[in-house]
């Protein structure tokens, strides 16, 4: 995790999440050394479920739910050792290490995306009223002599996490009840946001007459100071909020001078919930060693041995990726192919296989890439179509999608360890079940695209594809 915050800019604030948290607790010294300790049995119970989650997120190579595991056994270690009385005075520093862990992917995506198309459009709307020659598709704006792209720090995500976990802290000390330091965290969003756009449009107006300042020094440098002003207006908004109370007050804390100190009992009766956490995080550690040894599974056959014609479908090239998009990806096999048709229709086909899937090499769902390339959704659905060569119906997803004047029909599914699944979350979970009861999470992702013109007949030729196709994958991907 820390190795995420040196190298990922959007959670560079995570060194100073636990320095904070430990701040807090120094804060509660006096309160924590008078407390009268009660060991709860409710700790051992956080500290399994912490397990059972760390566990489950290392088979499904899903680092947030490892890394949340951490602040829950932290929770069930404060039960533990000091029960309900400890947890009143620790839950806002223990909770507060929330802000350090990075978003999952599928998270962290489907907020970012939204915002980047919402900054685009909202920037683009207002540089046409100030008369700049400008127009955008997707997430990229184009000027006449440049275009910029909106990228994931650029949609406002990075300043967002950042800022949150600033006014929390701004909050605490500003604002004296709950409620208004809820109001000052909400409003803190908007702020962020609008900053953000106000960068972009900046960025635009600079751009559209000095293409090299769009880059470089001065676009890092804006960044860093938009982020800055954002955190200014938070704290006045603050201050505005609290003008009549007393700022910067810490809280009530039992002081050392009006409290005895409390004798604790060191004995077995006492000390039986510390003893039974340990020997649950002993047991959570062994079961760990058991339930992650997940096993390769190879191909049945190179997907580059797929027949070049398969019926009326004839194979017209074969094309491949960049070996830093195959890094990205982590995917061990794939093909990339272009059929011609019936009629001269024109398809795609695309088949990424894992052999085994884990944090930085899992399927990716092409409902997060097709919008980062410029193509809108129209219509997302699950169909079932018929395979009369087996006698059966696969469930796969039907994808309608829109860029410029031009439009693209997409069917996919993921097909793994034998079942066929059109939900990425069912697959994911099946992945998890696999991997614990088979020690297998191997997996394929399989794509058919092609251009719209009549949908229905785009309609009818991929789907004619798939019942050709879907029979013959049994002799490569492994059931």
């Amino acid at each position: 995790m820390v190795l995420d915050w040196w190298d990922d800019p959007n959670y560079s604030h995570g060194f100073l999440i636990p320095i904070i948290s430990a701040y807090l607790i120094w804060e509660r010294r006096a309160a924590i050394r008078h407390l009268q300790l009660r060991p709860s049995v409710l700790g051992p119970v956080i500290l399994i479920l912490a397990g059972a989650l760390y566990i489950i997120g290392q088979v499904a190579g899903e680092l947030f739910t490892q890394r949340f595991s951490l602040v829950m056994t932290l929770v069930g270690l404060v039960f533990s050792w000091g029960g309900l009385p400890l947890w009143r005075l620790m839950w806002g520093p223990v909770c507060y290490l929330v802000f350090m862990i990075p978003l999952p992917y599928i998270v962290y995506d489907s907020i970012a995306f939204p915002l980047k198309l919402v900054a685009t459009k909202a920037s683009t709307y207002i540089l046409q009223l100030l008369g700049v020659t400008i127009y955008s598709e997707g997430n990229l704006i184009f000027l006449p002599n440049t275009t910029l792209e909106v990228a994931d720090a650029c949609s406002g995500i990075r300043s967002l996490i950042s800022v949150l976990a600033l006014t929390v802290i701004i909050a605490k000390y500003t604002q004296r009840t709950m409620p208004k330091r809820l109001i000052l965290m909400f409003l803190s969003i908007p702020v962020v946001l609008a900053c953000n756009m106000l960068r972009i449009i900046i960025t635009g107006i600079l751009a559209s007459s000095a293409p090299e300042l769009s880059v470089g020094f001065f676009h890092a440098f804006s960044g860093e100071l938009i982020f800055l002003v954002g955190v200014a207006i938070v704290f006045g908004i603050g201050v505005l909020m609290c003008r009549d109370e007393k700022m910067f007050h810490s809280e009530r804390c039992m002081s050392a001078n009006t409290m005895e100190p409390h004798h604790l009992d060191l004995g077995v009766r006492f000390l039986w919930p510390t003893w039974v956490s340990l020997g649950v995080m002993g047991l959570i550690f062994c079961l760990n060693l058991v339930a992650t040894r997940v096993q390769a599974t190879p191909l049945l056959m190179p997907l580059s041995k797929l027949p070049s014609q398969i019926d009326d479908f004839h194979r017209v090239a074969d094309e491949s990726m960049d070996p830093r998009i195959i890094k990205i990806l982590g995917v061990d096999n794939y093909i990339m192919r272009a059929y011609d048709g019936p009629d001269g229709y024109p398809l795609w086909l695309y088949i990424g296989y894992f052999k085994d899937q884990k944090e930085g090499a899992m399927i990716h769902s092409p409902k997060h890439c097709y919008p980062g390339s410029g193509w809108h959704p129209i219509t997302s659905r699950v169909v079932k179509v018929e395979i009369p060569s087996i006698g059966r119906s696969i469930r796969i997803n039907e994808y309608l999608l829109a860029k410029g004047e031009n439009r693209q029909l997409v069917y996919y599914w993921y097909q793994s360890r034998g079942r066929v699944i059109a939900n990425e979350y069912e697959d994911r979970f099946f992945m998890i079940v696999d991997s614990l009861l088979k020690h297998r999470s191997d997996g394929a992702l399989v794509r058919i695209s092609g251009p719209v013109q009549n949908i229905e007949q785009a309609r009818m030729f991929q789907q004619e594809f798939i019942k050709a196709l879907y029979p013959r994958l049994q002799n490569y991907l492994p059931s």
